[in-house]
Order: C-alpha cells, then sequence, then structure tokens
C-alpha cells in the first residue's frame, strides 16, 4: 500500500501537509454562490444512525489514490468496492460489485464479507502511523475481463481474492503469512506479482534478547504509543510471483521488485497521459508541491514537436488526459476564490492558451476518461457519493450508479456558499448549512465545524461533527475551509522554513482563526447565528484551532475536539524521533521554558483563563497527550470532559465509536448552546455539579 505524508494531530505527527496544506477578522463583503436548498417538507429528520450507516465507494482522503472504479478491458464494466458501517455489529458490509457501464444498469455483486483494511501513513521523523482510514481497494481486471482481483482481509490476514464477473462466485488467490499490501498483472495477463509485508525477524529477534535485558530509551520509542519500542515494528517486504494458470508460486527477483514499484505509482498517477499512437502528455512540477502547485503542461502534438503551456490557466493541473482524437489536451484543475472551484480545459498542444470547458464546484473524486466524457465519483454538498458520466465540454452528467438511493428522503438544511477574507487578506470559503425549518429574522445557535468543505458535507475532516445532524437538531452549521497557509509566507524555500515562518507569532494559527471568526461575523451579522451560542469544533489540525481559539478568542462558549494538545510536556510524550521533527520546525523544547511562546497556546498554562468548555473524545493511542491539559483544566475549575475509545487511532474506524462520537458531540452542544439536558454526562462522579465557565 502506498504510504503518503498527512496531516496528523498535535502530539503525533503533523507530518508534511501542515498547515501548508490547506487556504478572516477583517470583515468584508461576502459573496456567494446559488443557494441549493434542502427541502425537508413532508420528509424524516436525519439521525445519527442515518448518517453513519451510509454506503461509501472510495477514499475518504483527498490526494494520490488508486482508482476507486475501475474499467473492464473492453471498457464496458466497471468494478468497484462498496461500505457500510453496522453500529449495532461494530462491523462493516463489504461487497465488491460489477455494473456494465450504461444508463439503467444494475451492479451485480460478485463478492461479500470482509474485514476493513486500514492504512499506515509516513508521518514526521519518517514513523509509519496507523489512521484507521481504510485503504482503497482497486479491483484488477483480468485481460480477458472475465474475472477481478482484489485485496480481502479475513480473520486479521489480508489476502488476494478473485471473482468471476458475472457473479458466479470468488475464491481466495494467495495462502501467506504475513499480509499482502500490493499486487499487479504482467501484460501477458497469466502472472501476478505481489508484496507480502511481515514483521522484520531480525528486528524482533534483537527485540526479544533486549526485553531480557531491559530497552534502552532511544529513537525507536514513542511513548504516546506504547512503552516499548514496537509501536511501529520494522516491517519487512517480500515479493513473490504465482502463475495464474498453474498456481505455481516463485520468489520473486529484483525485476519484480521494480515491476511491482512502477505499477504501485501508475495505480495513483494522473498527471500522465498517451495516445494511441504513443505521443505523450505529462504535468511537470516546477516547485514542492507543499509550497505551492507551480506547474506546466508538455504534450507531443501530431506533427512531433514538443509544446508547453505555461500560461496561468494551465498551473495547478491535476487530472490529465488526451481527447478522443489525440489532438487535444485535456485537465482539471482547482481555481477561483479560496480554489473553490474544480474547472476542466482543453489545450492543443501548440497554441497560445487553453479553452475553459467546465467549471462546478461539486467534489470529483476519482475521475478518468471514457470516450468522450469522463467517468467520476462525485459529491455534492447535500448528497452523497455517487458514479457518474461526466461531459466535460457541456457539463452534463449522468448518475450511473447511486449507492444511497433513498437519501432524498430525510429532511436536510439548506447549503449557502460564502465567500470572505481573513485580516491577513486571504480568501476563504465556507458553506452555511440552515437549520431544518429556518425562519428568517431568528438568530439560531451556531456550530462550527472544520476544515475541508468540499463536496457531501458530512461530518468535517474525520467525520466526527454531523452537519447534517446538527442542522435537524435546531443548528446552523458553518463548514470552514482552511485559508491557504503558504500564502502567508510565499517567500519560504523549503518545506521547514515554510513550517518556521508559520510557526512564528503563530502566524497561520491566526490566519485560521482569523477565518473562523470572520464568516461567524457575517453571519452574525445577517441575523442567521446568535453571538452568544456559537460552537467550535475540530480533528487533527482542526482540534489545534479550537485549542487556540479557547486561548485567544472570546467569540465561542463551547468546543469539542478528537486530538490534543500542544503543550511544553509534549516533548515527554512523542519520543526522540518525532521531538527532533518538530523543534526543526520551532516548536521550542522542554528545557528552553519559553513562556512567551506557549502562552499563545498551552492550555496547562492559561487553564484558568480558557474561555470555553472542551469536550475531548480521544483514542487510545493519543489520549495520553490530552491527560496533562484536561487535568489542568479541572484543576482550574474549568468544564471539560474526556472519553477515550480502545483500538483506535487518529480516525475513529469502528462504526459503533463513530455513532457514539456524533451522539455525544450533539448532547454536548445541547447542554452548553441550548441549555438541554442535565449536564450529568460530564460530572466525573455523575453526581458533582459541573464547574461553571468564567468568560475572560
Amino acid at each position: 500500500m502506498r504510504k503518503k505524508w498527512i496531516v496528523l494531530p498535535p502530539l503525533i505527527s503533523l507530518a508534511f501537509f501542515p498547515p501548508a496544506m490547506a487556504e478572516t477578522a477583517q470583515k468584508e463583503a461576502s459573496s456567494s454562490s446559488a443557494v441549493s436548498f434542502g427541502d425537508s417538507e413532508a420528509k424524516r429528520p436525519l439521525t445519527s444512525d442515518d448518517l453513519v450507516g451510509l454506503h461509501d465507494i472510495g477514499p475518504m482522503t483527498s490526494g494520490p489514490e488508486p482508482h476507486a472504479v475501475t474499467l473492464s478491458p473492453d471498457r464496458k464494466k466497471i468494478s468497484f468496492l462498496m461500505q457500510q458501517a453496522v453500529p449495532e455489529t461494530n462491523d462493516y458490509r463489504l461487497g465488491i460489485f460489477v455494473m456494465d457501464l450504461r444508463l439503467g444498469a444494475s451492479p451485480i455483486r460478485v463478492d461479500t464479507g470482509g474485514e476493513l483494511i486500514r492504512k499506515t501513513v509516513t508521518g514526521v521523523g519518517g514513523v509509519i502511523m496507523n489512521t484507521g482510514f481504510p485503504v482503497t481497494i482497486s479491483p484488477i481486471w483480468s485481460k480477458d475481463g472475465r474475472a477481478i482481483y482484489f485485496l480481502k482481509r479475513l480473520g486479521q490476514s489480508t489476502q488476494i481474492w478473485r471473482a468471476w464477473a458475472n457473479g458466479s462466485g470468488s475464491e481466495q488467490i494467495t495462502h501467506d503469512d504475513g499480509d499482502v499490501v500490493e499486487f499487479a498483472i504482467a501484460k501477458s495477463g497469466t502472472r501476478l506479482t505481489y508484496a507480502i509485508q511481515v514483521i522484520d525477524p531480525i528486528v524482533q529477534a534483537a527485540q526479544s534478547a533486549e526485553a531480557l535485558r531491559g530497552y534502552r530509551y532511544d529513537a525507536r520509542f514513542m511513548p504516546l504509543f506504547a512503552s516499548g519500542p514496537n509501536a511501529f515494528p520494522s516491517m519487512q517486504k517480500t515479493i513473490v510471483n504465482i502463475d495464474l494458470r498453474s498456481g505455481e508460486r516463485v520468489s520473486g527477483s529484483a525485476s519484480d521488485r521494480q515491476f511491482l514499484e512502477v505499477a504501485s505509482r501508475e495505480t495513483v498517477a494522473r498527471d500522465a497521459a498517451t495516445t494511441s499512437d504513443g505521443r505523450p502528455a505529462k504535468i511537470i512540477q516546477d516547485t514542492d508541491p507543499i509550497l505551492g502547485k507551480s506547474t506546466r503542461l508538455v504534450a507531443v502534438a501530431p506533427n512531433g514537436r514538443s509544446y508547453r503551456c505555461t500560461v496561468a490557466a494551465c498551473s495547478g493541473a491535476e487530472t490529465l488526459w488526451w481527447n478522443p482524437e489525440g489532438k487535444r489536451v485535456r485537465y482539471l484543475r482547482r481555481e477561483s476564490w479560496g480554489n473553490s472551484v474544480t474547472a476542466a480545459y482543453e489545450w492543443r498542444p501548440g497554441s497560445a492558451r487553453p479553452e475553459h470547458l467546465y467549471s462546478t464546484e461539486d467534489a470529483l473524486i476519482d475521475c478518468q476518461p471514457i470516450d468522450d466524457n469522463l467517468l467520476c465519483v462525485r459529491e455534492r454538498s447535500t448528497v452523497p457519493r455517487q458514479i457518474i458520466l461526466l461531459s466535460p465540454r457541456t457539463g452534463h452528467s449522468d448518475v450511473l450508479f447511486d449507492p444511497n438511493p433513498n437519501f432524498g428522503q430525510f429532511s436536510l438544511g439548506k447549503v449557502e456558499r460564502l465567500h470572505w477574507r481573513n485580516a491577513f487578506g486571504i480568501e476563504t470559503f465556507g458553506d452555511i448549512v440552515y437549520p431544518v425549518g429556518y425562519v428568517p429574522g431568528r438568530a439560531y445557535p451556531l456550530i462550527v465545524v472544520q476544515y475541508i468543505s468540499r463536496g457531501f458535507l458530512r461530518g468535517g475532516v474525520g467525520d466526527e461533527f454531523p452537519i447534517q445532524v446538527f442542522a435537524n437538531n435546531g443548528y446552523a452549521v458553518l463548514s470552514v475551509q482552511r485559508p491557504s497557509a503558504t500564502r502567508l509566507v510565499p517567500e519560504a524555500k523549503t518545506r521547514m522554513e515554510l513550517e518556521r515562518q508559520l510557526l512564528d507569532g503563530f502566524k497561520d494559527r491566526r490566519s485560521v482563526l482569523s477565518s473562523i471568526e470572520a464568516g461567524v461575523n457575517i453571519l452574525t451579522a445577517r441575523g442567521i447565528a446568535d453571538p452568544g451560542r456559537i460552537g467550535i469544533t475540530g480533528l487533527s489540525d482542526g482540534s489545534s484551532t479550537v485549542q487556540f481559539a479557547a486561548i485567544n478568542s472570546k467569540m465561542f462558549r463551547a468546543g469539542s475536539v478528537s486530538g490534543c494538545c500542544w503543550d511544553p510536556f509534549q516533548d515527554a510524550f512523542m519520543g526522540p524521533t518525532v521531538t527532533a521533527a518538530f523543534h526543526q520546525m520551532g516548536w521550542p523544547s522542554l528545557i528552553e521554558n519559553r513562556s512567551s511562546f506557549w502562552d499563545h497556546m498551552s492550555l496547562i498554562g492559561n487553564a484558568k483563563s480558557v474561555s470555553f468548555p472542551i469536550l475531548m473524545q480521544q483514542s487510545d493511542d493519543e489520549f495520553r497527550g490530552a491527560v496533562p491539559s484536561f487535568t489542568a483544566l479541572r484543576q482550574a475549575g474549568k468544564s471539560a470532559a474526556l472519553f477515550v475509545f480502545p483500538n483506535e487511532y487518529h480516525f475513529k474506524w469502528q462504526p459503533a465509536h463513530r455513532l457514539a462520537v456524533y451522539e455525544r458531540n450533539l448532547r454536548w452542544f445541547d447542554f452548553w448552546l441550548r441549555d438541554l439536558g442535565d449536564g450529568s454526562e460530564w460530572k466525573e462522579d455523575g453526581k458533582t455539579p459541573l464547574p461553571t465557565i468564567t468568560a475572560r
């Protein structure tokens, strides 16, 4: 499985998708796109159970991923995995489907069952991290189109399975010790090459021997996750070949390893395309993508000459393909206010500038060309994922498959896109979700959800804050897209320089908070939000913003986080490897005792003046980082609650836990913003009255 950088939380690994990833309290006139409405008349309220139980296709994260929907060799059928969380059994219903690529076709279930395969990523200092996110299962078709191959996990073992495309059955192909993490089929269609990942036996034996003498505390430790040097075991990858005709299994060679690496890269590559006669087109990355996407297009025209497109409309291209005739290059890019729009362009190599074809605020998760159209997985603000066929020239689309055909039965809050700038002049966008049954002129309690507001407004990053469930319970919701961090320091030349400048004076954190406050001010000025009843939520980078707001803002009455906290003692939790990386970014060491720095961020140092109660819902491999801050808040007489979920990671993957988190967040804000309930859930012993919050 491909590992990638991802934003991780305080005390874990901000991995270099830091503040620099994402892009108000100088108020300025806001602009908005056309408003979409969720018709609540004669519809059933959406509940937490309904939201958790949606059928899902494809990745939960943005960024390079294998195709969630794969095409048969004749390009007439598609295959995909669909999953549904089941809180009652704390499990998932998983199925592999094959469907004709035409309107009105019905999917055939070709395999069922299995366990969720969870993703790992590379964090700060090169540490391999568990995330809780599911791996994107991308079925691979046999050369003759009669079968598909895919990864399936049963009995804590991930192996390769084969299912017949006509639905006649499925079978396990590999039976190896360890987990299969990637595979590819040779062009001949007769050989399958795959990689098995197991704990390195040499390292394991050495650690077992060391355990008898006591472990030396060194760079192998990360106390936040484990008490020994085995928080993230050293893994060994073995390459194997299997003959699909005979079943013969032989060890792979160096060339097989290289073949698999190339195939793995190609499964996520969207930056190159080749015509039937072999002419290439490619997106050239001129700068580090973390520092800002400066790209250009290069393509070979039918006359054999190579041309470059360097105008602004070619910069930032993300997905590239040739038109059916092989004469024009088409691509997708983000543009407009705060890069809130996805646009399709067409460029004829040799022409001065490309032609704009189509723009949308919808999220196009995964697109690949089919004749003159695009096969995409799409989300809309009030519509969960669907598989569609889109014409980039006309903008017309047809829904090929809707995993949740009954979603229209639910009452949903109206959604309006807003544009504004923060105090740093940086463009920000977000979505206001009106409470169901909204009455103009009435001010409602408002909950802020962070920090990506593209596509279906479900629960923010990590899916813990159920936006439309809040709307069905009398709340307005502001879903905020994180403002660009790179625009704060455009002169940065390296990632580490960018991080240091963003941390200086908490420039980036102040920019994010400014965007949120400016967005809230727009809604209070319009009479939509009650300024005395504002809540704020966040996971990962979003939880850092909540922590910063608790110390540096008086706008909010209650907060809820998953992942907490930045504090002076974090060096002791993170271990030597991650700590060293954080020090390079500019975070002070434990012995520096820089109170001037921590005065703006530490909940421990500011416990007595924290301005609102905080709910912490933590995984069991992160909660230790929150205990000092939680304890300080309690000792200062502040309202705080900490709940710990077993066998969880940065993103909670267990259905029962996700449902519990949804419901507890609703009860938390009901208590603090609407005076509903007696608050007994938030009392340590169930009897002691809650401490009161004193505004600074």
